[in-house]
């Protein structure tokens, strides 16, 4: 993985979990999704770590699944609901959750499809 799609992507999923935590400080921990919250904030340090330092493609591809469980479950808290909590207010805080999920999203599953180049 080069560098600036490791460094970029690593440092959208701790941006993305710190963001996870800090929404869990304030305002998110008494509702039914703070558990939620603290997982999501919590995987994204070990994963965003790894993407770091391994840039292998079991790290971009588990970035991906992290980022997509965190943008789908942040589409059914806006739409039907997500474990009796629905979204109803836009937040900076959760834009940019949302806005680095999505980079990296890009970012990884485009990095995990590429075929590897020859040794």
């Amino acid at each position: 993985m080069p560098w600036p799609v490791r460094v970029g992507a690593g440092v959208g999923v701790l941006v993305a979990g710190g963001t996870h935590l800090w929404l869990y400080f304030h305002g998110y921990r008494a509702s039914s999704v703070g558990p939620a919250f603290l997982t999501d904030a919590a995987l994204s340090l070990v994963v965003g770590l790894l993407v770091l330092v391994r840039a292998s493609r079991g790290a971009a591809w588990a970035g991906s699944a992290l980022c997509a469980a965190a943008l789908l479950a942040y589409a059914l808290a806006r739409t039907v609901g997500l474990f009796g909590f629905v979204e109803t207010t836009w937040t900076r805080a959760s834009l940019l959750a949302a806005g680095c999920e999505a980079v990296v999203l890009v970012l990884l599953v485009t990095e995990a499809l590429l075929p590897t180049a020859p040794p």
